[in-house]
């Protein structure tokens, strides 16, 4: 009997232990377990370490058990809820920045329907973006970024209507943005910059909710498109092969606080960048082929402009500096270097440069260096100080530019040579 009392304890524990891990298995969806367990097995078991989140993920325990203080840690977010509430979806996907994790990310993820962030950025997974993300109806937020993704973006994933936020920057991709992102209606920061993207940039005029956008350092090629974002803050561009004169349609972004536009081969005049974007306040649009500042005459704008950085180095800008850049009230950084521009300093630019002119911030960065510029240098330069202010004057075509002044020593002036040559050049282009 003493035995036949034991095996029958010993039965009850296991039935016990049994309902258990039945009550455990029903807590979390049990294909959301399965999407899981793929989505391990594609990640190179090597690159796990045991003190990560994935170095947590041990099936013996539910994925959302929250008496579970041993397994799954971290790395997920399941829906608020208990054993008695019914199963638990997972809500979130998210692995630590920089722990080195190898491998794809497995198609299996779009099983995991009740998803809401993928965030998996600054690691090293590879292969193709998975077009299952696009089963993800309810993602808002989605980190692919500083990988090495390579292959084209899926066109499908231009049916999360609910995302938020995107981001693929920092890795290999290829081929062009998909138009079908345009369907993208509740997104406001989309990231596709440091990959190779080619082609032409498309319209994503329908975006109305879209605030920052970075497709910088990519291989873009052609013209840029009519019409933009109406919402867009910032917007940078710089480091593709873009071409052509500046669409008429970018004077409509009011918002635009940041435009970044470097190292194309953009042509045509800046009047409707420097005097009409009303919110702007960081302009670089240095290497290209601008040939104009446009506006020479002060007017109200120049005095109402947020503009505060304004970088159109390395063109091909002629004629004479305007003298409503002076009246950019806020400007404080103004780079003209390397450019074809002739003629005096203005006088009301040398004062905003010794703080001398009212109603407008003091110009503490002023590059002028390597243009065609001609005359004396204007007085209230030599009230600068090296401590407070930056300007270099070198390579123009000044009477006289005296070194022991910290704004003449960087480099001579040209020779009556190269002045007279660059000045008949200047004025055939």
């Amino acid at each position: 009997m003493p035995k036949l009392g034991s095996f029958l304890v010993i039965l009850l524990v296991l039935i016990m232990a049994t309902e258990t891990m039945e009550m455990v298995e029903a807590i979390t969806n049990a294909g959301d377990i399965q999407a899981l367990k793929q989505i391990l097995m594609a990640v190179n078991v090597a690159s796990i370490k045991p003190s990560s989140c994935l170095g947590s993920w041990n099936f013996s325990m539910d994925p959302c058990d929250t008496r579970s203080t041993s397994h799954f840690t971290c790395g997920i977010d399941c829906s608020p809820g208990n054993i008695e509430e019914g199963e638990r979806r997972i809500m979130g996907l998210q692995l630590e920045r920089g722990a080195a994790y190898e491998g794809t990310l497995s198609p299996h993820i779009g099983d995991l329907t009740a998803l809401q962030r993928v965030i998996i950025s600054g690691n090293s997974f590879h292969g193709l973006v998975p077009a299952s993300l696009a089963q993800l109806k309810e993602l808002v937020h989605l980190d692919l970024s500083s990988n090495l993704f390579s292959g084209s973006l899926p066109e499908s994933l231009g049916l999360l209507q609910n995302l938020n936020f995107f981001s693929v920057a920092y890795n290999s991709l290829v081929g062009q943005i998909p138009k079908s992102f345009n369907n993208m209606m509740s997104i406001v920061y989309m990231y596709f910059n440091n990959n190779q993207l080619s082609g032409n940039l498309p319209e994503l005029s329908e975006l109305k909710r879209l605030q920052y956008l970075d497709v910088s350092n990519n291989r873009l090629s052609g013209s840029l498109p009519a019409r933009f974002p109406p919402m867009l803050e910032l917007l940078s561009l710089g480091k593709n092969q873009l071409s052509g004169d500046l669409p008429v349609g970018m004077k409509s972004l009011s918002f635009l606080q940041v435009l970044d536009l470097r190292s194309n081969s953009l042509t045509g005049s800046l009047e409707a960048l420097i005097y009409e974007l009303s919110s702007l306040q960081q302009l670089n649009l240095a290497h290209n082929k601008f040939t104009s500042l446009g506006r020479t005459t002060v007017s109200d704008t120049s005095s109402s402009s947020k503009l505060i950085s304004l970088n159109v180095s390395f063109n091909s800008l002629q004629g004479a500096i305007p003298e409503s850049v002076a009246r950019l009230s806020k400007l404080t950084v103004l780079a003209l270097q390397s450019n074809l521009l002739t003629g005096p300093i203005p006088h009301n630019l040398a004062l905003k440069a010794a703080n001398l002119l009212s109603g407008t911030e003091q110009l503490r960065q002023l590059y002028l260096e390597n243009n065609y510029l001609t005359g004396d240098i204007p007085w209230p330069f030599f009230s600068l100080s090296a401590d407070t202010s930056i300007a270099y004057l070198g390579m123009n075509c000044f009477k006289s530019c005296p070194p022991s002044f910290f704004f003449c020593q960087r480099d001579t002036q040209r020779s009556e040579t190269e002045c007279h040559n660059g000045l008949k050049t200047s004025h055939l282009i």
